[in-house]
């Protein structure tokens, strides 16, 4: 269920301190992100420190994240947790915005990036007890969790999975699509068969599943490094080839070697209707914090400013680009902001 916080909510264990409270000058924007996990911790940080700059972000979490980039465009939400494939389908007006077209089109400019960053791996996880899913092409006629409706998750799942089986979702085997906390209880129960979302290194949802009896993930074999269609797949922006390192998780039974799979990264943006100080102070909080963040949330370590637009795939907001430039970074021609 969708729940409001304001942003102290602790996340990851971090609080700003003892009761809750905003300057009376503070500015109050509406934010959206998804369930938790690596983006809905980067955002309540994000929160958390754009608090102390004197900025309320009220959070909305659970969303299906190419949906709050609609709202971002009409003015109906400020700020987001994004994803880099999603901007760049909106940009166009195909994927999940292809019956918007150039109205989608249009929208995307209403949008601009703070940053990108590494988040975690595709897997698709198995019950190791399931024998009759050993490899990829096992699928068949099974049913997948592939991620929430309208979703980028979604697509990317399908698309993966096409590409290591030449299988199309709701032919050779069942795409089931829900929520994600419904995809997690749904595999929790026994109702899938394979269960293919995205998740960060260390992840609490796969210890949940682990701690009820092993699993198993599927991995890219040496047979399908040099697969032009999974190329393709991994091609797409936020996405490129990555590995779960041998011995990560206990619960998984093959993952006593490396296994390969999808790496993928996520962005944050903001309407550009959102004034240029307001987002010069988020970003500089944020940034002026991330050693406290690497502190809290190992999986974040490699999110520096040096990494912070590789990903992005949204021209700047100004008042990001401000700080950017007061750090000397060197931006992009592709992500300068056109108002410059």
């Amino acid at each position: 269920m969708t729940k409001k916080r304001k942003l102290i909510v602790a996340a990851t264990a971090i609080t700003i301190g003892a009761g809750s409270y905003f300057p009376a000058s503070a500015v109050t924007l509406k934010g959206e992100t998804a369930s938790p996990g690596c983006p809905y911790t980067v955002f309540i940080m994000t929160a958390k420190y754009a608090s102390k700059a004197g900025v309320n972000i009220q959070v909305s979490d659970g969303k299906t994240l190419t949906k709050s980039m609609l709202l971002m465009a009409q003015k109906k939400l400020d700020i987001a947790s994004t994803v880099p494939a999603a901007t760049v389908f909106m940009g166009k007006g195909v994927a999940m915005y292809k019956k918007l077209g150039k109205k989608a089109v249009a929208m995307h400019k209403k949008l601009r990036g703070m940053f990108s960053y590494q988040c975690g791996l595709y897997m698709m996880i198995v019950w190791d007890e399931n024998k009759e899913i050993k490899t990829w092409k096992d699928l068949k006629g099974k049913k997948i969790f592939t991620g929430p409706p309208s979703g980028a998750a979604a697509k990317m799942s399908e698309d993966y999975i096409k590409a290591m089986t030449g299988y199309k979702p709701n032919k050779e085997y069942t795409a089931v699509r829900l929520n994600w906390g419904g995809g997690q209880d749904a595999m929790r129960n026994g109702q899938l068969d394979g269960y293919m979302r995205p998740l960060t290194v260390p992840s609490a949802l796969m210890d949940e599943l682990t701690a009820i009896r092993p699993v198993r993930v599927l991995s890219i074999g040496d047979d399908q490094v040099d697969n032009p269609v999974l190329a393709k797949v991994l091609a797409i922006p936020g996405r490129s080839m990555g590995a779960l390192k041998a011995g990560t998780f206990k619960g998984v039974v093959n993952n006593n070697k490396d296994l390969r799979m999808p790496a993928f990264a996520l962005s944050q943006q903001v309407g550009v209707h959102v004034p240029t100080d307001v987002v010069y102070k988020i970003t500089k909080a944020f940034w002026s914090n991330i050693g406290e963040i690497h502190k809290n949330v190992p999986y974040l370590s490699g999110m520096t400013l040096k990494t912070a637009l590789d990903k992005l795939r949204a021209p700047l907001h100004l008042g990001a680009y401000k700080y950017y430039k007061e750090q000397g970074i060197n931006v992009p021609k592709a992500l300068l902001p056109p108002e410059l």
